[in-house]
């Protein structure tokens, strides 16, 4: 064997001089080896998630515009409805006041049954 460790391999010159020495760098280098791995798999993990919370916000996002659509769907019905039940209460109030000028005895006996009826439901 030559004294010249440059034509050796490292691992081969420094195991024949101090076996301790060998098994540190070698512990050295399987360590950085696997702190590069961590590292790599750490941004992998990371771009991963970052691509499934931006497919999470675009899912929320478009959730919540057929929300509003929906809302203003309903709402814009609820007002028709409401319009309607407008209507209908204004023509039976003025349906009622026809029929009080045409028969008020009967309007004012209906009104009092209807009224002795609620008066005997409401008392039990």
């Amino acid at each position: 064997m030559s004294e010249n460790p440059s034509n050796e391999h490292p691992f081969t010159a420094a195991a024949s001089q101090d076996p301790f020495q060998a098994a540190k760098a070698s512990a050295m280098k399987a360590a950085e080896e696997l702190r590069n791995a961590a590292a790599q798999k750490a941004r992998e993990f990371r771009q991963t998630a970052e691509e499934k919370a931006a497919n999470l916000r675009e899912t929320a996002a478009a959730r919540v515009d057929d929300f509003r659509e929906r809302a203003e769907d309903l709402r814009g019905a609820a007002d028709q409805a409401f319009q309607d039940a407008r209507g209908k209460a204004a023509d039976l109030r003025t349906e009622a006041e026809r029929f009080a000028r045409e028969k008020p005895m009967q309007a004012l006996l209906s009104a009092f049954g209807v009224g002795f009826l609620i008066g005997i439901i409401l008392r039990r």
